[in-house]
């Protein structure tokens, strides 16, 4: 009998902790929607501690936004862990997101697939997108476009927005699927439909080119004001183009400057390459080449081939850089190599006319002006 009361107990001491923590996760989202961050903080803390995984989980967001308490990724990816622990597919999630950007752990793409897999077989959406991404990107699994479309899929079907325009972009692009304008038009609608920016811009774009759709400037710049309202530094700098070429609205440089420059503070590599040229050009901005070789080289860090070319046209001629022959060849090269053809050409026309201090050479002038066509 004391064997049965001793149960008995356990059990209402087991009942009384799960409601007692419940109580603090209710308080914590009535904070929330208060707006008091902090108390919600203490609240969510107070239900994580007695094992709440959705307590745990939230903490963990709190803590990698800097929301009600001071950012530390570590701290979030160890809530996100006990949350995980409890196979809870946001905290699975999450952490699996703080590997596979290296934030508060150690970068590990390996462990983020894993956990991004765990949390996708629960039929978390967001899982099966960031799955599908780890697919489609070649992190830690072999890049598949199939099997990233298959995952997106699964995400847009329950109707989560950015998976649906990851499905689109595979159909625009053909990737494990034959291309399709009109299917990625599609999904691209979807995701617009709930405001989503990166698919309003996307949408602006096949009406700018008029793919899977007739041609119609004054629509794309209708859904790149769309993104650009959410602050897309993509659309900030399709829109800021088409100010600065006077596409389908009147020219003007002031208001191609200021989009670019927002887009490029954002750490978008074309909207730095942009700003960097308005500044060397003096165009909406006053000119100044040191400023504008700093952008250009902001966007060269990340890889963008027209950036390359621009830097070497600074140094080619000595603008905010000490003139050197060296480094201009450099990065027309780089640029060429990464298949940019107005730095392909100037590479060309350097070996036929022996220029920047090169002996002519017809043979890499011919290597390099088969690059340019």
């Amino acid at each position: 009998m004391s064997r049965n009361w001793r149960q008995a107990l356990l059990a209402v001491v087991t009942f009384s902790a799960a409601w007692s923590a419940q109580a603090d996760f209710v308080a914590a989202r009535r904070a929330i929607a208060a707006g008091d961050y902090a108390k919600a903080a203490k609240e969510f803390a107070a239900s994580a501690e007695k094992g709440e995984a959705r307590a745990q989980n939230d903490l963990g967001v709190l803590y990698e936004r800097g929301v009600g308490v001071p950012q530390d990724y570590a701290k979030a990816a160890a809530w996100y862990g006990r949350a995980a622990d409890q196979g809870y597919p946001q905290g699975l999630t999450n952490l699996g997101y703080l590997y596979e950007t290296g934030q508060g752990v150690g970068r590990n793409y390996n462990r983020a697939f894993a956990l991004y897999q765990q949390a996708a077989d629960r039929n978390w959406a967001q899982a099966q997108n960031n799955l599908g991404g780890m697919y489609e990107k070649g992190l830690g699994v072999q890049r598949d476009y199939e099997r990233a479309m298959a995952w997106y899929r699964k995400a847009a079907e329950q109707n989560l927005a950015q998976a649906q325009t990851n499905v689109g972009y595979l159909f625009e692009t053909g990737r494990g699927v034959p291309r399709d304008d009109a299917q990625a038009l599609a999904w691209y609608r979807k995701a617009a439909e709930q405001g989503y920016a990166q698919a309003e811009n996307n949408i602006g774009a096949l009406y700018e080119r008029g793919r899977g759709v007739a041609q119609d400037t004054a629509t794309a710049i209708e859904w790149y004001r769309k993104a650009v309202a959410k602050n897309l530094a993509q659309a900030q700098t399709n829109l800021g183009y088409l100010y600065a070429t006077g596409r389908g609205l009147p020219q003007d440089d002031t208001q191609a400057a200021k989009l670019y420059k927002a887009a490029a503070e954002q750490g978008f590599a074309q909207g730095q390459n942009n700003y960097g040229f308005m500044l060397a050009a003096g165009r909406g901005v006053k000119r100044d080449y040191v400023a504008a070789k700093g952008w250009y080289e902001k966007a060269v860090a990340q890889g963008l081939p027209q950036a390359m070319h621009n830097l070497a046209v600074l140094y080619e001629y000595g603008r905010g850089v000490s003139k050197d022959d060296y480094q201009a060849i450099a990065f027309y090269q780089q640029a060429g190599e990464a298949g940019y053809r107005p730095a392909a050409q100037r590479l060309a026309d350097i070996y036929k006319n022996g220029q920047l201090g090169q002996a002519v050479d017809a043979g890499r002038a011919k290597l390099w002006a088969d690059r340019a066509l």
